[in-house]
């Protein structure tokens, strides 16, 4: 089950991890440290062993999305796992060479979430899954950039108003961590005709035309990074409604 259309970069984490918390967090290196390894999920399992997970059954049942609130949260969801399989989650937040380890969480019901509140710059977050079933246990390991999981802030100074028979809606940039250059956000406007959003990128207006100067429109909006600026990003929220009464 695909969360998110998200490409997450991993690291090669040597992990002997055990099915107790306590043993699983004493047996973790500093993951910060490893060669990362994009494009793949790295699993370690004792040797000889089978994984306790097809790896297919791991990949993308996860995601983690940073709020321009500087709140971290990461949720996961392994429906597929079999009853007597338990499953522990653990989230290391790297900065620089160091990391922060946040405590082994237990997921009976195979569905969880965490959310962070991060209040130094960090450069990525590490997630480790270990799965145990029947003594047998495996680690599976996967990272993401920051600017893989930023949500952007909805668009600022939003106006509408009905000029030369179009109805013209404004905008300003949206607060970024990163680049703040025009070409690199995209919007969706939704005008609240029960229509699809319209689309726009790399400008600060719309018109639509023949707006009909009795209607009142209601407009909201909201944006993300283009891909040509971030292979992997996120709709932000929609923003407030701004309306446009005409008399």
């Amino acid at each position: 089950m695909k969360l998110l259309p998200v490409h997450p970069i991993l690291w090669s984490c040597l992990l002997i991890l055990w099915a107790s918390e306590s043993e699983s967090e004493s047996n973790t290196p500093d993951v910060c440290q490893d060669e990362r390894d994009p494009g793949n999920i790295h699993t370690q399992s004792p040797s000889g062993q089978a994984h306790c997970v097809e790896e297919a059954k791991v990949d993308g049942n996860f995601r983690c999305l940073y709020y321009p609130t500087n709140v971290l949260n990461c949720s996961w969801s392994f429906h597929t796992l079999e009853k007597d399989a338990q499953l522990f989650v653990q989230i290391s937040i790297c900065d620089d060479d160091r990391a922060v380890h946040y405590p082994y969480l237990s997921s009976e019901e195979r569905v969880g979430s965490r959310s962070l509140t991060l209040l130094h710059e960090w450069l990525y977050v590490i997630l480790h899954f270990n799965i145990t079933l029947h003594g047998n246990w495996t680690v599976y390991t996967s990272g993401y950039e920051t600017d893989m999981l930023e949500v952007q802030s909805p668009p600022e100074n939003i106006s509408a108003s009905v000029i030369d028979g179009g109805l013209s809606v404004r905008w300003g940039l949206p607060k970024s961590r990163g680049t703040s250059r025009p070409r690199c956000f995209e919007y969706q406007l939704d005008m609240g005709d029960q229509e699809r959003p319209k689309n726009v990128a790399a400008e600060l207006s719309y018109t639509e035309p023949n707006a009909d100067p009795t209607c009142t429109y209601r407009v909201r909006m909201r944006t993300r990074k283009t891909h040509a600026c971030q292979d992997s990003s996120h709709w932000s929220d929609w923003s407030h409604t701004v309306i446009d009464y005409q008399s």
